[in-house]
């Protein structure tokens, strides 16, 4: 259950982690060789930088949701054409027939600009077949292969929007938690770290102890 949901361990935001990991860097490496009989390595130190540096260059969820609004809007465009080049079509038909009998109906559309995103691929599919079909019946009106065909175009592309945005949701979902996994692990690794240094300069040095805080506050102004 938890690896389809992780929940973030740190208790402030992934920038903040990030920045965190940053500042306290320059102390592990000052501190090296005094932490080295706690446990800090140069491979962990070197883990930890490696670690921080391939973190922010990870996108951002803002960057990634906008990515999606751009395929999102796209498809909205997209959309309105198909409905646009079947309501041109619908509305020839509706010249010979009215859109109450049986022969405006056998195109299997009635209120175009009302259809349902679900109902509209299957909607605009129909009425090529049935326009096709009935072609020649409606030539008078101004029915031509080349409307059908433009109704055809718009179709397939507009499944290809679809496609695309939930390809856009899946990167999203898929880069969002990857993020936080991530984030947990680093978060894990400046806790162990930050325990270290935090041990060793307790009872020495209040001032060295404070940069190993976890969530470090900025100093109090001297009174």
């Amino acid at each position: 259950m938890n690896a389809k949901n992780p929940v973030a361990e740190y208790p402030f935001t992934q920038a903040e982690l990030w920045q965190r990991c940053l500042d306290l860097q320059p102390s592990l490496d000052r501190d090296a060789a005094a932490l080295a009989g706690r446990g800090v390595t140069a491979a962990r130190i070197n883990k930890l930088k490696a670690d921080t540096a391939e973190f922010g260059e990870m996108e951002p969820d803002t960057v990634l949701v906008q990515e999606g609004a751009a395929v999102t809007e796209e498809k909205d465009e997209v959309a309105e054409a198909l409905k646009t080049a079947m309501q041109q079509v619908m509305s020839i038909i509706a010249l010979r027939d009215e859109p109450r009998t049986a022969r405006y109906k056998r195109f299997g559309v009635s209120d175009v600009m009302n259809l349902p995103e679900a109902k509209l691929h299957l909607a605009a599919t129909m009425l090529v077949k049935q326009g096709r079909k009935y072609l020649d019946e409606y030539k008078a009106e101004g029915l031509t292969a080349a409307l059908l065909d433009a109704v055809a175009a718009n179709n397939e592309h507009f499944v290809e929007g679809l496609t695309e945005r939930k390809e856009a949701e899946n990167t999203r979902a898929g880069a969002t938690r990857a993020r936080l996994l991530f984030a947990n692990g680093l978060y894990r690794q400046l806790v162990q770290l930050c325990a270290a240094g935090d041990s060793y300069w307790r009872l020495t040095d209040a001032a060295k102890a404070r940069e190993y805080v976890v969530d470090a506050a900025p100093a109090a102004p001297a009174a």
